[in-house]
């Protein structure tokens, strides 16, 4: 980014300084490329990483096969629902950051490090996701309406990635709407 307004810099001056001193400045032609380059100059996309440390022998045999994929040991089935069971969360399924800032416009970036598949899905309100025993054990008892309503293309596999544009409310929650622990808030400035 620095790179691309240095050279807007360099271009304004040399634009500026083009002309005669002693003649009123009018608008041209490279004002215009000018706007225009600051228009197309792009922040970089904002990353968020979804992580967890599924072990694909016991999820897969108490869930199906290829619910857990990549990854050699990792955190039992049966340890994952006990440290639901006891906090609410198991701690390895979560966003990373769990709060960030980005501007208008901006791409999040949700990339899926983990063993399972995810959603990285834009709610209103925080709440429970589309496994009711997930969502039981997480104390989040009712779901979060925007996750009744998922498409195809918001599930995350494994290695995966998924684009939302920032939008133009000041604060903006993402869950993941099979593990509605794993969140993040985005401050719009």
């Amino acid at each position: 980014m620095r790179t691309h307004l240095a050279a807007l810099v360099v271009v304004s001056v040399a634009l500026g300084g083009c002309g005669d001193a002693n003649q009123p400045t009018q608008p041209s032609s490279g004002n215009s490329a000018i706007s225009e380059a600051i228009a197309s100059v792009r922040l970089p996309a904002r990353r968020v990483t979804m992580m967890d440390a599924c072990d694909p022998a016991t999820f897969n045999a108490a869930i199906g096969r290829g619910t857990c994929v990549q990854r050699n040991g990792g955190v039992s089935f049966a340890k994952f629902i006990a440290q639901l069971t006891k906090h609410q969360t198991a701690g390895a399924w979560h966003f990373a950051p769990p709060n960030t800032t980005a501007q208008e416009g901006q791409t999040l970036l949700a990339v899926n490090r983990g063993g399972e598949v995810h959603t990285f899905t834009g709610v209103q309100r925080f709440g429970g996701g589309i496994v009711p025993l997930l969502n039981q054990l997480s104390g989040n008892p009712e779901v979060a309406p925007e996750c009744t309503r998922l498409e195809d293309d918001d599930f995350v596999p494994p290695g995966g990635t998924y684009r939302e544009e920032v939008g133009s409310a000041a604060t903006q929650l993402f869950q993941c709407c099979i593990h509605p622990w794993m969140r993040t808030v985005i401050h719009t400035h």
